[in-house]
């Protein structure tokens, strides 16, 4: 009966006109923007569901990372600092010119001309001086050069006139570029080994701190450094003269002058000559020397410091032998195996221990 009923108002065009009328006053609008509200915050509710996880992924792998480096660093932190070793010192001289130009000799390769004497290295360790004037020819203006070898240092030199010169480390001589006058006069500080070229007309004198040592022709080694009160003068071959403030000493192959530069004594020993210039030939030998002596020479020679823990252990006596080219560690295990003294290297410093 209700479906022939609806059938019957269906064929009724006016109940079908009043309503079709009454469904077009209906708001179709707000139901669709109350969707799309619903569908909006929908969205933002996942979007910020995956921010959070995005977040949290982001956070748990920041968390790692500085775990990793912490520790990384605590490890670092545990582990002691690798010293590199300390190696013996070598070929190095800056050469001051009489103008004021500086040159560092382990980097040069061309020749240096002043007025007529070409200056060149012979070879990487050697310095030499050429004049082109004949004797009669030289002028009576002196120029001045001076070389300095710095610690871990060493240089030979061949001057003017032929006299050859060993330079040890921490060690500066001032010479003439060309000798003239009647004498042959060059300064030094430090430690120098003289091949002296023979010349009976033009003396050599080499002038030292307060003393002068004179020779002819001759081979000999001088130590006179500043920070040591005395200063050394032994004579391998020929003869020499050393003269201090009021008095001298000549001087016969193996004796050595000992210049106490205090109160102006000097005294005459005889020396071993060979264990005296051992240092020029690649050796320190080690002749009744302090411990101070020792590391003196060490800390010039490996350009290092030297600290004691007990001030007493810089007077304990010591005789051998060590290289002179070996590395710094090397050479202090040698001093090491008396069982007198321990040696502890931190950066360039040498800890002394008993």
């Amino acid at each position: 009966a209700e479906h022939e009923t609806l059938y019957q108002k269906l064929q009724d065009t006016r109940y079908l006109s009043e309503s079709v009328a009454r469904l077009s006053g209906i708001d179709t609008r707000q139901p669709l923007l109350h969707m799309q509200r619903q569908i909006a915050g929908f969205t933002r509710r996942r979007q910020v569901l995956r921010l959070r996880q995005i977040g949290g992924v982001a956070a748990l792998f920041l968390i790692l990372l500085g775990s990793f480096w912490l520790v990384h660093r605590q490890s670092s932190l545990r582990q002691p600092p690798v010293d590199r070793p300390i190696l013996a010192g070598g070929p190095r001289a800056v050469l001051h010119l009489g103008n004021g130009e500086l040159i560092h000799l382990d980097t040069l390769q061309q020749t240096i001309t002043q007025g007529e004497v070409r200056i060149s290295k012979t070879d990487d360790r050697k310095l030499s001086y050429d004049s082109r004037q004949e004797k009669n020819e030289k002028s009576g203006k002196v120029v001045y050069n001076e070389i300095e070898i710095p610690r871990g240092g060493e240089f030979d030199l061949v001057l003017a006139d032929g006299t050859q010169v060993w330079l040890n480390a921490e060690s500066r001589l001032r010479y003439p570029v060309e000798f003239s006058g009647k004498e042959r006069k060059v300064v030094l500080e430090g430690e120098a080994y003289f091949q002296v070229k023979k010349n009976p007309s033009l003396p050599f004198r080499v002038e030292i701190r307060n003393q002068v040592i004179e020779v002819l022709g001759t081979e000999f080694n001088v130590s006179g450094y500043k920070d040591e009160v005395h200063v050394y003068t032994t004579l391998v071959n020929g003869k020499v003269k050393v003269a201090t403030t009021g008095r001298d000493m000549t001087l016969l192959p193996g004796e050595q002058c000992v210049l106490d530069t205090g109160d102006g004594s000097m005294i005459r020993q005889q020396v071993d000559v060979d264990k005296i210039i051992s240092w020029k030939k690649g050796k320190f030998i080690l002749e009744e020397q302090t411990l101070e002596q020792i590391m003196q020479k060490l800390a010039r020679w490996y350009d290092i410091t030297v600290f004691y823990q007990n001030p007493a252990l810089k007077n304990k006596v010591f005789k051998g032998s060590v290289p002179r080219y070996a590395e710094l560690q090397q050479v202090l295990n040698i001093l090491e195996k008396t069982g007198e003294v321990q040696f502890h290297i931190q950066n360039r410093t040498v800890i002394v221990k008993e």
